[in-house]
């Protein structure tokens, strides 16, 4: 028989000791098939919210049972994330993106944990594919953002005109009071950047703008010494003393372009702050 309980937070009625997946779509038919059947064994709701669709998203997830929510399209997901998680009815929120799919070890393991409900944060690692492969080394396999949680974490932590990108996620982490962080056997499968042009235009491109953008609110002003300074070190830590070299020539690329990364967000940092002063003469 399920139990039910309130959420103090959001005032919903929620299912104790079960799990909602929950997914944030924009034109992912080619993946939300294979993420949404990773993890069907292992949830008992499976929540998508798409931000307006043009292609067979939202079509393909409704016929495998999931509740379909919709929010407009933002600059980052963290307002869609919120509003997706805000709409779950269990106690456990498992969140993944289309292209991450649930590994059968880390599924287990979930299932145990959940039957005994001691803890309301799980931590676990993210196996990237970067380029046709998975990378283990340079930095690029670890703890990510929180993936798995107790609802009513993620909605105290924040209220939606908070969000900032991936911020939420980060006082997640630290506000939890009953975390336990898995073994390294524990892990999603990520297919991130297929293609070296997805990465750059998504990362070196997207994500540094943004960034930049948060940044410059939080205070941050540009400086040409860590415009110049930080990506050198970026490379050398991620490629020598964190073992990118261990990737082969995957590892030597994929740390070049992360240096650039970080290279483009001072430059965007640079951009904001002399398009202001443009603008102010």
């Amino acid at each position: 028989m399920e139990r039910y309980g309130k959420c103090l937070f959001c005032k919903r009625l929620i299912i104790m000791n079960k799990i909602s997946l929950v997914i944030n779509t924009l034109n992912e038919e080619v993946n939300i098939r294979e993420c949404i059947e990773s993890a069907k064994y292992l949830v008992d709701e499976i929540i998508v919210c798409d931000m307006y669709s043009h292609d067979k998203t939202v079509e393909i997830a409704k016929s495998l049972n999931a509740k379909v929510f919709f929010h407009d399209r933002t600059g980052f997901v963290e307002p869609a994330r919120y509003f997706a998680i805000s709409q779950a009815t269990c106690e456990w929120v498992l969140v993944l993106d289309a292209d991450e799919r649930m590994t059968e070890k880390l599924g287990n393991k979930i299932k145990e944990i959940v039957t005994i409900n001691h803890n309301d944060l799980i931590l676990f690692g993210s196996l990237n594919n970067y380029f046709g492969a998975y990378v283990k080394y340079g930095g690029f396999y670890g703890i990510e953002a929180p993936k798995f949680f107790k609802k009513y974490i993620y909605i105290s932590t924040f209220n939606d005109s908070e969000l900032m990108i991936h911020a939420n996620f980060s006082a997640v982490k630290k506000n939890a009071k009953n975390k336990i962080q898995l073994d390294d056997e524990y892990y999603i499968l990520h297919n991130a950047y297929p293609t070296i042009e997805k990465y750059i235009n998504k990362t070196v491109g997207v994500y540094a703008r943004i960034e930049a953008e948060e940044m410059v609110k939080r205070g941050h002003k540009f400086h040409l010494f860590k415009l110049v300074y930080e990506p050198i070190k970026t490379f050398f830590g991620r490629y020598i003393i964190r073992q990118g070299f261990r990737n082969g020539i995957r590892g030597l690329i994929l740390c070049y372009f992360y240096a650039s990364y970080r290279f483009s967000i001072w430059a965007n940092i640079w951009f904001i702050e002399d398009q202001k002063t443009k603008n102010q003469q």
